[in-house]
């Protein structure tokens, strides 16, 4: 059986103090309180069950005063260097979040899982904003919230894990939508098409072509560089300082993307950045999610849910349609088969039901035909000097 750490009562002036020694042996020592309220015989006993508290919990005698949520938000950040700028934001943009419901200076050992559930069900109660002179009733979506509470609960778990505090009082709250619409648009090619001719500039063109054909998430396609293209091998190479994952990632450039960046590389020689800054907005989300707005209306296209992050989504699922090792998806993506099946796998298309059911024929032949009478009668020679020669050279 493990000893139990030995914890003394000593004074400080007008306060109790227990003293003990941490794994290193340095002395610490913690208020008990005021000897005004405390008696000697009460302060003894409150000494035994801190003896008691350090022997189920040892690493609780290496840790002083819990911090206040304000204060181990910026410990969080400094033992996670690796975290990029946009991660930083998110988790301190969550933890503003919190700390409006708790106050700033409340201790984070305060913070029981009562406090995690009523904080999430005040992001999820609706509430009235005002808007220009009227007030309008709104509510987070079960995304949002869920987000707010997962960058909160992994802020707690490193505290847990740093031995701060003994267990997470968001280890029960719910950190996943409970229900993920799998239903998001599928942009084909000929309505992209449109789209990118209604863009206002070519560094627009990229910044959404980059998404649909390569699959790079926004923050991606915005720090890529012209230096990263391979123009013999036709492939992209984000460094891990670019990355989401902080991993270097090659992605194979489809061949309309790889027209396009061409041709703007031709026009944009003096530019280091494949999307420019003065094209594109580079820090206000909401200027871009409003300027693709507006290219899909001129357009003619009606805006679908989640603008950038559909994109991304067609492209894996063009990935997925190609490549047949599921792997492959996942590495030229840049996320983990678990993030895949939760976030990317959407319903089964009805042309992918009909090539089972046998419901729609296979108009390829004739499309195939259509195309071969539109040449000119000197590209069909051509053509066939070609196939003849090879007929030829197997006989």
């Amino acid at each position: 059986m493990a000893e139990k750490p030995k914890v003394k009562l000593s004074s400080n002036g007008d306060y109790w103090q227990a003293c003990y020694y941490d794994s290193l042996g340095r002395r610490r020592a913690r208020s008990l309180g005021p000897k005004s309220e405390i008696s000697r015989r009460q302060a003894i006993v409150l000494c035994e069950r801190l003896g008691i508290e350090l022997l189920t919990q040892p690493l609780k005698a290496d840790v002083g005063r819990p911090p206040s949520m304000a204060e181990w938000i910026e410990t969080f950040i400094t033992l996670k260097p690796d975290l990029g700028d946009r991660a930083q934001q998110s988790y301190r943009k969550a933890a503003d979040k919190f700390m409006n419901f708790i106050g700033t200076t409340t201790r984070i050992d305060r913070i029981t899982a009562t406090v995690a559930a009523e904080w999430f069900a005040s992001l999820s109660a609706p509430r009235t904003v005002k808007v220009g002179e009227r007030q309008v009733e709104r509510v987070l979506s079960a995304s949002t919230v869920a987000h707010y509470c997962r960058h909160v609960r992994c802020i707690l778990n490193e505290a847990v894990h740093q031995g701060v505090l003994p267990v997470n009082p968001f280890a029960r709250i719910r950190t996943q939508p409970k229900k993920i619409d799998r239903g998001w648009v599928y942009v084909n090619r000929e309505v992209f098409a449109s789209v990118l001719a209604a863009c206002r500039n070519d560094g627009w063109r990229c910044f959404i072509a980059l998404q649909r054909f390569a699959a790079l998430r926004k923050g991606e396609a915005l720090e890529a560089r012209w230096f990263m293209i391979d123009w013999q091998q036709r492939t992209l190479t984000l460094p891990e300082s670019v990355t989401k994952t902080n991993q270097e990632r090659m992605v194979p450039l489809d061949p309309v993307l790889f027209d396009l960046l061409k041709a703007c590389r031709h026009d944009r020689c003096d530019t280091d950045f494949i999307v420019p800054g003065n094209q594109v907005d580079r820090r206000s989300g909401s200027n871009q999610h409003s300027r693709l707005r507006v290219a899909l209306k001129k357009a003619g296209v009606q805006p679908w849910e989640d603008l950038f992050q559909t994109l991304r989504r067609n492209a894996v699922q063009d990935f997925r349609d190609k490549l047949k090792d599921p792997w492959a998806v996942t590495a030229i993506a840049g996320h983990s088969e678990e993030v895949e099946r939760k976030y990317y796998l959407g319903r089964v298309r009805q042309t992918d039901m009909d090539r089972i059911t046998g419901a729609s024929k296979d108009d390829g032949l004739d499309r195939l035909v259509k195309s071969w009478k539109s040449l000119p009668q000197d590209a069909k020679d051509a053509i066939l000097a070609i196939v003849n020669k090879h007929a030829d050279g197997a006989t």
